[in-house]
């Protein structure tokens, strides 16, 4: 190996640390804890508005995923993490800072954005620097740590965040996590983008990237029904990021404490991407996807049945099904598809989670307003349950089918998908 493989493959090395702490940043949000309450109590939003104000979030990344993961395909990962970071920074001293609907909503758009480019590039990033040195095989362990690091990263920001908004006001601990997207900004500018020759033999045109992605879900079940998997499990995010602060207030818990009792699910989700791959190597890939969606759906009935304060301890099972299908599912899918058309494939989960959830979340805010929490927790169950069932009759067979057959190469996979 000649003098500059050598220091090409330390910075390759290096990127995976470094893409530790990026992770780590961009997700020590002060915000995590009180974000609902901070729109309910500070801002006057009811439920089902803060659910609803979510749609044009969700429309923004429908509109710029595939796009923004084709422009890091095609004029590289580490400024299209930059542009990111950026937009999230911007995004959270906006929202800190806004005192109207349109200003919440603009912030909002640019989380939008923000999302659209981070979401399918972090993941091709740390996959394509782990292929330049060999190690690729290694990425669902080193990707379930950056999850977990930035899980722990969101269990510190909500622990720090809700003391700091009872010595303070709501908007401080918001805009002050604006700073730390910043820094990871910093960290991002410090990545070492894999080289041509190791990304793809030849450029390929941006409209020519978004063409063959398309062209791979449509002619790999395999690569199609992964994408919508993630779509339907992430419906489980929808009671511990919407839903659980309110259920705290409505239990009487102070403000003061929403951070401590939210803590355990952060900490299962922590462990849930953490141990993804070895809950894998266990339990396998075909028995893992099935029991997903299963936690979630008995988790939602748990919740819908059980109309009292001590029901908190089914949100970390909630949690622990959802991270744990991040780093599972981005694997799975990583392992059939084209470096060229990576980042922009892996997108597209976004994007199944966008058309899911715009409809979903709005639906169980307006319930939880109009009727009750419990009612929009149960009415949550029979939704993923209604979903999940037939795509997983169409997906098993695929999947008991891969289990009969011996590893192959990436591109071996790819082409029998």
């Amino acid at each position: 190996m000649s003098a500059a493989d050598q220091h090409n493959s330390a910075q390759y090395e290096a990127n995976t640390r470094k893409f530790f702490l990026f992770s780590f940043l961009l997700n020590f949000q002060l915000w995590w804890p009180i974000w609902v309450i901070y729109l309910t109590e500070e801002r006057g939003l009811t439920l089902g508005q803060v659910t609803l104000i979510d749609i044009p979030f969700w429309l923004s990344i429908i509109v710029l995923q595939v796009p923004g993961a084709a422009m890091a395909d095609r004029w590289g990962r580490k400024p299209t993490l930059m542009l990111a970071a950026t937009a999230l920074g911007i995004a959270a001293i906006v929202f800190g800072l806004a005192t109207s609907y349109p200003v919440i909503l603009a912030s909002y758009l640019v989380w939008g954005v923000g999302f659209a480019l981070l979401f399918g590039t972090e993941s091709a990033f740390l996959f394509d620097s782990l292929k330049a040195i060999g190690r690729e095989d290694d990425y669902q362990r080193q990707y379930g740590r950056a999850w977990g690091l930035a899980t722990a990263a969101a269990l510190a920001g909500t622990l720090l965040g809700a003391p700091l908004a009872e010595a303070t006001d709501l908007s401080t601990p918001i805009v002050m996590s604006g700073a730390f997207s910043f820094m990871a900004v910093a960290v991002a500018a410090t990545f070492h983008e894999p080289a041509a020759e190791q990304k793809t033999q030849h450029h390929l045109s941006y409209g020519r990237i978004i063409g063959d992605s398309v062209d791979i879900l449509r002619q790999r079940p395999a690569v199609r029904y992964a994408v919508m998997f993630y779509g339907v499990v992430t419906i489980g995010s929808l009671a511990p990021v919407f839903f659980f602060q309110p259920f705290l207030r409505e239990h009487d818990i102070d403000l003061s404490q929403v951070g401590f009792w939210q803590t355990p699910a952060r900490l299962a989700a922590v462990i849930g991407a953490v141990a993804a791959y070895r809950i894998i190597a266990t339990f396998g890939e075909r028995w893992t996807f099935f029991a997903m969606p299963a936690v979630i759906v008995v988790s939602f009935v748990g919740l819908g049945l059980w109309d009292s304060v001590y029901a908190q301890v089914i949100f970390p099972f909630m949690n622990f099904a959802v991270f744990l299908s991040q780093p599972t599912i981005t694997d799975y899918l990583n392992r059939r598809v084209p470096t060229e058309q990576r980042a922009t494939v892996v997108s597209l989960t976004n994007l199944a989670r966008s058309l899911v959830l715009i409809p979903a979340a709005p639906m169980l805010g307006v319930l939880a307003d109009e009727a009750s929490l419990t009612t929009a927790f149960l009415v949550g169950g029979i939704v993923t349950a209604a979903l999940t069932l037939p795509l997983m009759a169409v997906w098993s067979p695929l999947l008991l089918r891969e289990e009969a057959l011996p590893p192959r190469p990436e591109a071996a996979v790819a082409q029998a998908d």
